[in-house]
């Protein structure tokens, strides 16, 4: 199951990498999508993951996230 979301100040790689860095911490996500150029992301899991927890998570490192609903 994904979930998709976007990052709305990723600024550089160095941003990707610890934005995936605090989502690799939650546990089930077996895999994460971050596009720099557009902040359009993805986790995916096989039990559905609460936004809440990835919105917790980036918002700790500094960074805004909004839900994408698909």
């Amino acid at each position: 199951m994904q979930t998709h979301f976007r990052i709305t100040n990723l600024s550089c790689e160095a941003c990707v990498k610890l934005s995936k860095s605090v989502l690799r911490d939650i546990p089930g996500i077996e895999a994460i999508d971050i596009n720099l150029q557009i902040g359009d992301s993805f986790v995916e899991a096989p039990e559905p993951i609460a936004f809440e927890k990835i919105q917790n998570a980036l918002q700790e490192v500094g960074k805004e996230v909004t839900k994408i609903s698909k």
